[in-house]
């Protein structure tokens, strides 16, 4: 018989190791996060995955609930070494899940905690190859809308990958998002994204531009401030010059950073890889 404290955490829905997800047997947790949580899983057919389970308290809401069906369906079709594969989708209890292919070389965020300033070579290197799952993205009709270290992972090899379509907007579809609402991290969103426009490709361009700077500098542009006030500074502020911080940092090398945190979106590099192509050929790598 289930004690009252077993049968208050299914009712959560929040699985603990053993537990079973539609064939999914979970093995540890391995991340939490403001739409749900991360466990390790193994399989049906006895391979590792990492299995993302929307929280209650965020499923209950009918357009997210139709945003994220209709947006995993759309990710499904997404297959590029440089992009995390979902893999299945379903639902525990009630609540919305998604299984993925799990990334054993942990976050690009634990990275740049862990070393710092990565450094321009390896700066580079992470931009050429998340743009290039960028452009995948977008040719497959969707916007990321939440490019940050936390949704970069690295595989075994070390090799850089995107993750969590949680934001991740359809080009073609109806939006469903509620009137003006504003979806992404604050120290990575676009000025339109802050302003509850239309997204685009130049969206994700200016948050991985963001991504890329704090990897050179060691902080995102507009690091320092504090809520709002980060809002109004990718509104309004110029980012701090890159050159006057990290000496290794060329003023080419500093332009083509920058180009891509230009406040209109018309002004950026029309696509991810064009801007890593430009930033590896300014920084000479």
């Amino acid at each position: 018989m289930s004690s009252g404290a077993d049968k208050q955490r299914r009712a959560s829905s929040e699985p603990e190791p053993g537990d079973d997800v539609n064939g999914y047997t979970i093995s540890s947790l391995l991340a939490v996060g403001g739409m749900g949580r991360v466990y390790r899983a193994v399989g049906p057919d006895g391979s590792e995955v990492a299995l993302k389970l929307v929280k209650a308290s965020v499923a209950i809401d009918p357009i997210f609930r139709r945003r994220f069906a209709r947006e995993t369906k759309t990710a499904q079709r997404v297959h590029h070494p440089r992009v995390v594969e979902v893999l299945d989708a379903g639902e525990y209890h009630g609540v919305p899940y998604l299984v993925q292919e799990l990334m054993k070389g942990g976050s690009l965020e634990q990275k740049i905690k862990a070393e710092g300033q990565l450094g321009i070579r390896e700066a580079v290197n992470m931009c050429t190859q998340v743009a290039e799952g960028l452009d995948a993205v977008h040719s497959a009709g969707l916007i990321h809308r939440d490019m940050k270290p936390a949704n970069i992972l690295l595989d075994d090899a070390g090799a850089y990958t995107i993750t969590d379509f949680g934001l991740a907007k359809d080009m073609q579809g109806t939006a469903l998002t509620r009137p003006g609402q504003a979806l992404g991290s604050i120290d990575y969103m676009a000025p339109e994204q802050i302003r509850g426009e239309a997204v685009d490709a130049a969206t994700d361009v200016y948050g991985l531009s963001c991504v890329t700077y704090e990897c050179i500098v060691g902080n995102a542009p507009f690091a320092g401030r504090q809520g709002l006030s980060v809002l109004w500074a990718h509104l309004q502020d110029e980012p701090p010059d890159p050159s006057a911080t990290v000496p290794e940092v060329s003023p080419d090398l500093a332009r083509v950073l920058l180009s891509a945190l230009e406040k209109e979106p018309g002004k950026r590099p029309l696509t991810a890889t064009a801007f890593a192509r430009s930033l590896a050929a300014a920084a000479g790598v």
